[in-house]
């Protein structure tokens, strides 16, 4: 069952990206009848068909028809996404011999199941080994439900990818390259810009994450915490229209160094307000760093096609983003070792050298300007934006997401909480989180997209909402987990896309407006999202919290549908040599 809803995503995806599944039927495939063999022999095991083979027999059986399809992928791993399949189901046999021809199973998820015992190849009573068994379950709510190992999940996902793959023709190369990502690293402006923003979205992370715990130790008080948490997301609305302005009419390269520069002075006055303990102060230092970050975020992208060839533009933009979030992932542990060891004001002043080495690195950017052709100027990126549907549609799409998403984040506390988590499981929520984006963006960086990967991005909300839902109606920590892991690997591809089809489709000079009003629209949408999570925390539940967040992102599914389908401009921007 897992395998045919695997298969069943695998072509609507195949489908909403363009591609054609009838090329499966055309594909030749080595040892064929082995999985015909495996999979009649494992219905004749488990099911009344089987009632007549010796118990010990069984084991060895269902072993052999394991062996049978690691057979069949090990020969055919010409075509890649089998290596997931392969690898899943080296995972099930080993739990399955390590407990003599059954799959362990937990009885925390059979309990999700609302069963004691299961009857079939799955038992309770198998502990060896018991990580690799069924301990997550799709919830009792929705059809299929069942328990499945990570072994499972593996072969899903290969499933997938592999109905994707040669459903849009891609089994001639290998859909995913190392090399890929790595070629925007072997020019030293990319280096450089990549590096500064390392750096500098790690000193965000430091200085909101520091400034929380100095709050909340200051006032006790989690509305405090909260509107702390509420002034660092609403400036990036100002700053994003600051930025429509302002990005396309200077030097990038000056801009981001100026506003690292300014970022440290900000600080300075945040590190005072500290000493004298006045909130009032760090609530103004906090705004006035958002609104700069927001300059500073347009700034990047728009930079990105005056330096790389537009090739490049997926790998390069999957890079910028798995640096933000290692940078999001150190920037908060940094916070947290500085708070338990040195004080506030110290972790301040650390965080004040990574402002200063953040300026160091983009005043060493060095981009002969390139005279690219540009439509005629309009004033107002906003006016920009709004006359051309190819570009609006996705920026509503996204905004449509972000207001789900920051639903979703803020009830994520007391949701994990409610699992079992305790305090903590926020903190576990954000780290599943976070080790899917690194993932979703990564497998962009390593993948050759399509030259308008446009539809992807409604294929990719309409996955999230799915998961959305069993997020919301599952009721099991250990897969609520893994559910958001996997809604952060979609959501990590999709920011990826997104990036890289507003740089193909904007006028080259008008850039920074493009992504300025971007940054104003998810940061609004994020905001009301956020604003709005106590009040659906007293209307329904955290898990009925997250249900309504599905129906946004069902109308930003949509709205991307529309963008895909919306007429281009002619301005190619990215057809310029790259700096070196």
């Amino acid at each position: 069952m897992f395998l045919l809803l695997a298969l069943v995503l695998g072509l609507a995806f195949a489908l909403a990206l363009g591609g054609k599944p009838s090329r499966i039927s055309d594909l030749r495939l080595r040892g064929e009848p082995l999985v015909l063999i495996a999979l009649g022999a494992q219905i004749v095991l488990f099911s009344r068909l089987g009632a007549e083979v010796p118990d010990g027999l069984v084991g060895p059986f269902h072993l052999a028809t394991y062996a049978l399809l690691i057979a069949f992928a090990a020969a055919n791993l010409r075509v890649r996404p089998l290596a997931l399949i392969l690898l899943g189901l080296a995972c099930n046999a080993i739990a399955i011999a390590a407990n003599g021809g059954r799959m362990p199973a937990s009885e925390r998820a059979l309990a999700g199941l609302g069963l004691s015992s299961f009857d079939g190849n799955v038992s309770s009573e198998a502990h060896r080994l018991l990580f690799l068994g069924d301990v997550f379950v799709v919830p009792r709510q929705l059809p299929l439900a069942n328990v499945f190992s990570v072994g499972d999940v593996l072969i899903g996902l290969g499933a997938i990818a592999f109905v994707m793959v040669v459903s849009l023709g891609a089994t001639g190369n290998p859909p995913l390259q190392v090399q890929r990502l790595a070629a925007p690293f072997r020019r030293g402006p990319y280096r450089l810009l990549v590096a500064g923003k390392l750096v500098s979205h790690a000193g965000d992370w430091l200085t909101l994450a520091t400034l929380m715990g100095w709050i909340y130790a200051e006032t006790g008080s989690t509305a405090h915490a909260a509107l702390l948490l509420l002034v660092r997301l609403a400036p990036p609305i100002v700053g994003g229209g600051f930025a429509a302005l302002v990005v396309d009419r200077l030097p990038k390269t000056r801009l981001l160094a100026t506003i690292e520069g300014l970022r440290g002075v900000v600080l300075l006055a945040a590190i005072a307000a500290v000493v004298q303990s006045n909130s009032l102060g760090v609530y103004a230092a906090l705004a006035a760093s958002g609104v700069l970050a927001a300059i500073s975020n347009a700034t990047a992208p728009a930079f990105l096609p005056a330096i790389l060839p537009a090739r490049e533009l997926p790998s390069a933009n999957a890079g910028m983003g798995m640096a933000k979030d290692v940078a999001m992932a150190l920037g908060a542990l940094g916070a947290g070792v500085a708070l338990a060891t040195v004080g506030t004001t110290v972790a301040l002043l650390v965080d004040l050298g990574t402002f200063a080495l953040a300026y160091g690195l983009f005043s060493l950017l060095r981009v002969q300007p390139v005279e690219l052709p540009h439509e005629p100027r309009e004033s107002g990126g906003l006016r920009y934006v709004a006359r051309r549907p190819a570009l609006l549609f996705p920026i509503l799409s996204f905004g449509a997401a972000s207001l789900a998403t920051g639903l979703a984040s803020a009830t994520f506390p007391s949701l994990f909480a409610g699992l079992g988590y305790g305090a903590g499981g926020y903190g576990f929520a954000l780290g599943a989180l976070a080790v899917g984006l690194v993932l979703g963006q990564a497998i962009v960086g390593f993948s050759r997209p399509a030259e308008d990967s446009s539809r992807w991005i409604s294929a990719g909300m309409l996955a999230m909402t799915g998961l959305f839902v069993v997020l919301a109606l599952g009721e099991d920590a250990p897969t609520a987990l893994l559910v958001l892991g996997v809604v952060g690997l979609v959501d990590g591809t999709t920011d990826v896309v997104y990036d890289t089809v507003l740089q193909r489709r904007a006028d080259p000079a008008r850039l920074g407006a493009v992504f300025g009003v971007s940054s104003s629209a998810v940061a609004l949408a994020m905001f009301i999202g956020v604003s709005f999570a106590p009040l659906a925390g007293e209307l329904v539940s955290p898990a009925g919290a997250i249900a309504c967040g599905s129906f946004f992102l069902v109308g930003g599914a949509l709205l991307a549908l529309l963008g895909s389908r919306a007429p281009v401009p002619a301005t190619a921007p990215g057809l310029t040599a790259p700096a070196r």
